[in-house]
């Protein structure tokens, strides 16, 4: 089941948190990864491990929490939000970053 557009509900929020936390900086390594000639699944194993370092970074191990952070990390649709940023610069509309 789609939400609001994206896969599920755990693969917008991540967009939106991203978004409004780190959006430049999502670019930019966009961009490095276009300029590489890397693709979108490259760009997406990027994001998985950001994600994944970010949970670390919280120090959750184990427990109700790191099952909730866990479960919903493997929910998320990396590939399309790495789609979407690519879709943007190909618009243009990550221009500014250059």
């Amino acid at each position: 089941m789609k939400y609001n557009g994206w896969t599920n509900w755990e693969t917008w929020n991540f967009k939106l948190w991203i978004d409004n936390c780190s959006y430049y900086a999502v670019l930019e390594l966009a961009l490095e990864l276009q300029r590489e000639g890397k693709d979108k699944y490259e760009l997406s194993k990027e994001l998985e491990s950001w994600a994944d370092d970010m949970l670390e970074a919280i120090r959750i191990e184990c427990g109700f929490f790191a099952d909730v952070c866990n479960t919903a990390i493997k929910e998320i649709n990396f590939y399309e939000i790495a789609e979407s940023y690519l879709l943007e610069i190909e618009e243009g509309q990550g221009e500014e970053v250059k």
